[in-house]
Formats: C-alpha cells, structure tokens, sequence
C-alpha cells in the first residue's frame, strides 16, 4: 500500500508551485498579453489559465485537508514512514541496534588523543 501521506505532501507541495506560477501566467495574460507569443485567443488562455488555478487550488485544498486528518488522528508515526520501514526483512527491529558503539556493551569509552604528527600537521 502507498505512504499516503508522502503522496499528499507532494501533491501539496508541487501544487502550491504549480499554482504561483499560474497565478503569474494568468496576470501576463490578463494584463499584457502581448509579451506571450504565438496565442491566437487571448480570452480562451486566460480562461484556461484560470481554469489551472482552479484546479491547483483544489489539489493543494485536498491534500492540506488530508495532511491535517492524518495528524489529527495520529497517523502511522511522526517519521512519514510506515511501521514496517523501520525493521528489516528478517522482523528485528533498528530500535534495539545501539546508535553509539562506543558506548555499546560497556566498551571502553576512553577518549583517545591523536599522535603528535598528526597535530603538527599543516593541511593547505
């Protein structure tokens, strides 16, 4: 099954672009026409032009109202991923894998100091 909400973020985001840059299309259409070559009906790409707005706007409206569904019923995980993402393919999951291995198992957590050649190094 597809991550829905990672379909809705993207579709809110690229018709959020989709719509500024229609909005722009629109004004040049609606107020200097001539700077837009090889338009043969002026009055139809305007209407088509606003007709794109329109349907950006519902676009980013749907998935903004499906974004803030999703967060209000507490989705699958903060992440944007779904529960089975975080675990590998034999079933254990990655929260029981230390992040900082010097402090795995009660390692020696000794900070070490770097030899002396390296500190006099000159790096250009």
């Amino acid at each position: 099954m597809p991550d829905l909400r990672g379909i809705s973020n993207f579709c809110a985001r690229y018709s959020l672009v989709g719509l500024l840059f229609m909005v722009m299309v629109a004004m040049m259409l609606t107020y200097q026409p001539f700077y837009i070559g090889g338009i043969e009906n002026v009055e139809s790409a305007t209407r088509n032009a606003y007709g794109a707005i329109a349907t950006f706007l519902l676009t980013f409206i749907l998935s903004v109202v499906y974004l803030v569904q999703d967060a209000l019923k507490g989705g699958s995980d903060q992440g944007g991923f779904d529960s089975a993402s975080s675990r590998r393919r034999s079933g254990n999951d990655y929260d029981g894998v230390p992040t900082n291995m010097m402090m795995a198992g009660g390692a020696d957590t000794t900070n070490y100091d770097l030899p002396l050649s390296v500190e006099q190094a000159s790096f250009t």
